[in-house]
């Protein structure tokens, strides 16, 4: 019997209904992507053709430069707050800091706790190439130890030749819009939501994708450009010696050189191997239509990556009783929040920890604080951060400033006070239900905590409310004492 082909045999098996069916699906298939290709690219080309209009790189916006207490102070452990009078005046008024000069920063948030939406990846509805193609091979890539497979079209893996200018820029583009790369969008978009990726995960993943073709920068970056682009983001690429990705962002970026254009900001994110230095950098203007989608970072504890759990113990005492929490948390996270880069205060304190880590900390919590006073319970949480971690700068640790999310001050030897104040928010809203606001002082941060019933101290008004101190760096210090150096300081008050 003569050997026959896999559409030959579907044929002779279930008549020529499903084959002539296949057939008329690859027809339309091919079709589509030739209507998609001219409906979203050839204009997008002509921008690209056009002469690069030059824009000015700023320089990064910097969170706060005060210096922070370099040794936290310690209060007696016997000593109590007596009085009920708030640190300053106490008319209540909205602290809610004012929107930063220069930078686009996420619109306010109500001083209650809210569910947090779910991040909705960009998508495009398009049909898979064939996969049977001569033309697509499946390189597999590992994003922080999970393999990833896509088919990649013979166009991926061109280099890009030549000068850094509009016309090779945009023939380079051709190329690849040139090429069946929808299936490769969709199938790492499908990577993306099977491990739970926010939108900044995903266009790590898109990169990561890019990498493992290209050694060579500039290839590598026009290649990431192109697909985030097909895959819905506002990404951009500007040259100077070299091509740099840019994409716009839901929240304020820090520590991130940056542009402005048509209204928007494009920040040099740490996609780019080196850092885009201030400076004159020539890009083009317009806007491709499937490319809208800003970066979001919320919701960063989604991913579930691959590998082994690491486990650390953690110790404090308490009214003449010794405490022990022993965690296991996944050990691959501390590289993924590595890739993140600086974001405003808020967003550290609603980011949480993995569900594992979250549920077995707060289970080995719940005993210390049950049956105990609003006051008294959060004091007990107040101790354990400020005794259980060991305390150094960013500067001392990273040589640079760091915040870091809750996981990573678990992980990490030290941490400072921003760091500290993230994961007692959390603990304190978690286990107590208690809204908590971030005290905001230059060189410092803490917390304050709004009581359902009178609690003396120093106090902060806020939306009709009283918000009593709650110092996670302040060593021994109870709720309502604010750290010495601070004692009558008026800080920046805000939610998240």
């Amino acid at each position: 019997m003569k050997y026959l082909a896999p559409l030959a045999c579907l044929s002779l098996l279930s008549g020529p209904t499903l084959a002539d069916d296949y057939q008329d699906w690859l027809n339309k298939t091919r079709s589509d992507f030739q209507s998609y290709l001219d409906e979203n690219d050839k204009a997008f080309v002509q921008f690209l053709q056009n002469k690069w209009t030059p824009v000015d790189v700023r320089p990064a916006q910097q969170r706060d430069p005060e210096p922070k207490p370099v040794e936290p102070p310690q209060a007696p452990i016997d000593q109590t707050v007596e009085n009920d009078v708030p640190a300053a005046d106490s008319e209540l008024t909205d602290n809610t800091p004012a929107e930063t000069p220069g930078l686009p920063l996420p619109p306010a948030e109500p001083s209650q706790p809210v569910e947090e939406p779910q991040v909705t990846l960009p998508q495009i509805p398009q049909p898979q190439p064939d996969s049977t193609s001569a033309q697509s091979r499946k390189p597999a890539f590992t994003f922080y130890g999970s393999p990833v497979y896509a088919d990649t079209p013979t166009a991926f893996h061109k280099t890009y030749r030549g000068k850094l200018n509009s016309k090779n820029i945009a023939a380079y583009w051709t190329t690849l819009a040139s090429s069946d790369h929808k299936g490769t969008v969709a199938s790492l978009l499908a990577s993306a939501d099977e491990l739970q990726l926010n939108s900044w995960g995903t266009a790590l993943l898109f990169d990561r994708y890019a990498r493992s073709l290209h050694r060579d920068d500039n290839s590598r970056v026009l290649l990431s450009w192109f697909l985030l682009v097909k895959a819905g983001f506002d990404a951009r690429v500007a040259y100077n010696d070299k091509v740099h990705l840019l994409m716009t962002a839901d929240q304020a970026l820090f520590g991130v050189t940056y542009f402005r254009l048509d209204g928007h900001t494009y920040y040099a994110v740490n996609l780019n191997d080196k850092p885009l230095a201030p400076g004159k950098v020539f890009t083009y203007e317009g806007q491709h239509d499937s490319g809208r989608q800003a970066l979001d970072f919320s919701e960063p504890v989604r991913f579930v990556p691959a590998g082994d759990n690491e486990e650390k113990t953690f110790s404090f005492h308490y009214a003449d009783q010794q405490y022990s929490i022993r965690l296991s948390y996944p050990q691959r996270y501390v590289s993924y929040f590595a890739s993140y880069p600086q974001l405003s205060l808020p967003n550290y304190f609603k980011a949480g920890l993995p569900a594992v880590t979250a549920q077995s900390l707060l289970d080995q919590l719940k005993p210390v604080v049950a049956g105990q006073s609003e006051k008294e319970a959060v004091n007990r949480l107040l101790r354990f951060v400020q005794t259980a971690f060991s305390y150094r700068t960013d500067d001392e640790q990273f040589h640079e400033e760091n915040y870091l999310f809750p996981l990573e001050t678990l992980h990490y030897p030290y941490s400072d006070c921003e760091d500290r104040a993230a994961l007692f928010a959390w603990l304190t809203e978690s286990l107590l239900g208690l809204d908590v606001v971030i005290l905001d002082y230059p060189g410092h941060v803490a917390t304050a905590v709004a009581f359902n019933g009178d609690v003396k101290g120093d106090q902060w008004p806020l939306n009709n409310r009283r918000y009593v101190v709650a110092d996670p760096t302040y060593v021994n210090a109870s709720v309502g004492m604010t750290m010495p150096a601070y004692a009558g300081v008026r800080p920046t008050i805000h939610t998240f």
